[in-house]
């Protein structure tokens, strides 16, 4: 059965949300974060546990919110995947920079 919910602020399916930061000696980290979205029209939401990134966000107070994209789900899994706290050069491992040419 089909629900007419109107016109909602919402996302859906749920986007995956890439958390980047900077650690005490400005080395880059990402994670993926699989609990956000929007929380109004101008604000998002991420539901963050204890990571390297929510220390990084403590020490810096500031973060970037990427949204990841199908030539890239590779990257977006292993951010989602692998802990900076055990990979301490993981974002180094990733091509997020690159630009992918189809050929």
């Amino acid at each position: 059965m089909r629900k007419n919910f109107g016109a909602k602020a919402i996302l859906y399916p749920m986007p995956v949300l890439i958390i980047g930061t900077y650690d005490e000696d400005g080395k880059p980290n990402a994670m993926n974060a699989a609990w956000g979205g929007m929380a109004d029209y101008d604000k998002i939401m991420v539901c963050l546990s204890s990571h390297k990134t929510t220390e990084n966000i403590a020490l810096h107070n500031e973060f970037t919110v990427s949204m990841g994209v199908a030539s890239k789900v590779v990257e977006c899994d292993y951010v989602g995947i692998v802990s900076a706290n055990d990979e301490l050069d993981k974002f180094f491992k990733l091509d997020f920079m690159q630009q992918r040419v189809k050929k």
